[in-house]
């Protein structure tokens, strides 16, 4: 696949907003993350770029405000980020998911939830026209990555082919206001401090739809996990898990911090 003069101002954008992230965090990736960043954002663009060229607005903020939790009316609102795409006669709402198309399509009910509620802000508050919702998923199929980073000039274009990241959901008003009411439950949850983990038999689940369990997919990316009950209870029952490579995460003193302050302090 050869760069259109459009793609080559891109790895300059994506440079660019590197650095600035880079300057942001305090803390830069190696180079071969970088380019596997770059690859996502390059074959993104040529899979969508239909898409991507017919947005009429792009990152439309919707806000749903003034709603009340069903128990306690804590108040709250809900708010959300799409694209809005004319195409021909019909008019799309688009939300982009980190999450791979195949979660998505085991788990239909969660995302078409939060699109309806959208759909509904769009549409029948704001009294705009809207024909159908989608999801677009941006993460790159394991097998174009694999062909991407083997350099198969064939292997890619196949496996470009066949990746598939719209999702299309379509839009049912009868089930907003359920919609609406499950996120006031969350919500409330949420208020009163409700944060009770998984149990491990969960963390030991495969995700619905990936090869992956809930705790590589899920846990390994949370903060707090070594400060979880239920995550440190899995890794005692993990084959590797041993008793000096866990104290190494679960051990958490003032004079190492101290140290690890003042070592972060000396280096820059």
């Amino acid at each position: 696949m050869k760069q259109s003069e459009f793609e080559s101002q891109l790895v300059e954008m994506f440079e660019d907003n590197f650095r600035f992230l880079c300057e942001e965090a305090g803390h830069s990736i190696n180079e071969y993350l970088k380019k596997l960043a770059f690859d996502q954002v390059l074959y993104y663009y040529r899979k969508n770029k239909k898409i991507i060229e017919q947005i009429t607005r792009a990152e439309v903020k919707l806000s749903l405000p003034e709603q009340k939790t069903p128990n306690d009316k804590i108040p709250y609102t809900i708010e959300g980020v799409v694209d809005i795409v004319r195409e021909g006669d019909e008019t799309w709402l688009y939300d982009l998911k980190t999450h791979d198309p195949d979660r998505i399509k085991a788990e239909p009910e969660k995302y078409k939830e939060q699109l309806n509620v959208y759909a509904y802000i769009w549409k029948g508050l704001q009294k705009n026209d809207l024909d159908n919702t989608a999801i677009i998923a941006t993460p790159l199929p394991n097998s174009l990555r694999a062909a991407i980073e083997n350099g198969a000039e064939e292997k890619i274009q196949a496996e470009f082919d066949k990746w598939e990241p719209v999702i299309p959901f379509g839009y049912d008003e009868d089930e907003v206001a359920d919609m609406i009411e499950n996120f006031g439950e969350t919500v409330e949850r949420i208020e009163n401090s409700e944060f009770a983990p998984p149990d491990v038999k969960r963390l030991e689940s495969k995700m619905l739809g990936m090869k992956s369990n809930f705790a590589t997919h899920v846990c390994r990316n949370c903060d707090v996990r070594y400060s979880c009950s239920s995550y440190v209870e899995y890794l005692k029952k993990s084959r590797n898990a041993t008793k000096n490579s866990m104290l190494k995460y679960m051990v958490n003193t003032a004079e190492e911090n101290d140290e690890f302050i003042e070592g972060n302090l000396n280096e820059n």
